[in-house]
């Protein structure tokens, strides 16, 4: 596709034409030099030469804008089209210097034109060559004029010239490809990388069976809830939840089953708790936790029964009934502590709480809801 350009090579393309803009402004300059010594019409040398500092000038801020602002990342393709249009107006300058030597100066510095020509068509792949449109836009106005004129003066010495700079032209192209199907393999590459990163850090936090997040992360976010709720004056529920008697899932249906039991009670927890700042956690085991930010506490313990009642439910619509006997030992303890904003607290203090609300579920019988309050 004629605009389908990733970020990486689209921000690669604009930093390196940023960067070539002051040596082409060097090479004009030379050249100017060139056209004084050979008596080159002052008002050609200086319009042809401001239009060169123009079309820099606009090349460097529109690239200079577009990194610094991020403009790559969004409308791609209308970037893609005023930077093409712009290295296609510096291409075609280019071609118009040639055009004017032709008139006013010797064979010996017509060449030396044409290799600063080779020189910037050359240089230019590094960057230019990420965008292959990009480069044809400026190197074909810059050496169709040179081709054309040289077979046209119908001199042996000249055709075999522009024979060769035809494969000159062919030489660069190439190494343009070649070096575009590199620069491919190495953004795809680099992204690859970065999908990989990405992949081990959420493996990194989630539990692997419930698809929850783990232990790890509880104690990386906790805190971190623990701090916006005191810096934005609202209450953090945190509660503890543990399966009565889990073992006897393990012994009297198998592992399987178990694990079942635990996957069915992180998508009923999810679903439960389903508001954005909510976040549920498998600690470990048959032991979950959730943090419900900015919810009163009799919200929360309406939720806890929610969470028991639909539970059993499930638990007995997932069973045989003829198991009755076990499953109904099957229940959850809870623990909730609720934590008042402008209370003093730490992360260990909270945990220590709630893992007291929900050992007291458990001497209370199991299948128990305690409340604990930190103010």
């Amino acid at each position: 596709m004629l605009f389908n350009l990733g970020k990486e090579a689209t921000l690669m393309l604009l930093e390196g034409t940023k960067n070539a803009i002051p040596f082409n402004i060097v090479f004009a300059s030379l050249i100017v030099l060139i056209f004084l010594y050979n008596r080159v019409p002052i008002s050609l040398t200086i319009g042809w030469y401001l239009g060169i500092l123009l079309i820099s000038m606009v090349r460097w801020f529109f690239c200079r804008q577009n990194i610094n602002n991020h403009l790559f990342k969004v409308n791609k393709k209308n970037l893609l089209i005023k930077f093409l249009l712009l290295t296609l107006s510096m291409g075609v300058a280019w071609g118009i210097c040639y055009l004017i030597s032709l008139t006013y100066v010797s064979v010996l510095y017509e060449f030396i034109i044409i290799l600063v020509f080779g020189g910037l068509s050359a240089g230019s792949i590094a960057f230019l060559s990420v965008y292959l449109p990009a480069y044809y836009a400026y190197v074909f106005p810059m050496f169709i004029p040179v081709i054309i004129y040289n077979y046209l003066v119908f001199n042996m010495g000249r055709t075999i010239f522009a024979t060769m700079f035809i494969l000159f032209i062919l030489m660069l192209l190439l190494s343009a490809i070649m070096n575009k199907k590199l620069l491919d393999k190495t953004f795809q590459l680099s992204q690859d990388k970065e999908t990989l990163i990405y992949e081990l850090q959420i493996t990194s936090i989630t539990d692997p069976l419930t698809g929850l997040y783990n232990r790890r992360h509880f104690e990386v976010l906790l805190p971190q809830e623990l701090r916006r709720a005191k810096r934005n004056q609202y209450p953090l529920n945190l509660i503890s939840i543990d399966i009565d008697n889990f073992k006897l899932i393990n012994d009297n249906f198998g592992h399987p089953s178990g694990d079942k039991v635990l996957v069915s009670l992180g998508s009923l927890l999810t679903h439960i708790c389903k508001r954005a700042n909510d976040t549920i956690f498998r600690l470990g085991g048959d032991e979950f936790a959730a943090i419900l930010v900015n919810q009163p506490l009799g919200e929360a313990v309406h939720i806890c029964h929610k969470i028991n009642n639909l539970f059993k439910r499930n638990l007995l619509n997932d069973f045989n009934s003829k198991e009755l006997a076990i499953l109904n030992q099957v229940t959850l303890s809870m623990g909730i502590v609720n934590i008042h904003f402008n209370s003093s607290y730490n992360m260990e203090t909270v945990i220590n709480v709630a893992d007291k609300a929900l050992y007291q579920a458990k001497k209370n019988g199991k299948n128990q809801i305690v409340i604990e309050q930190i103010h």
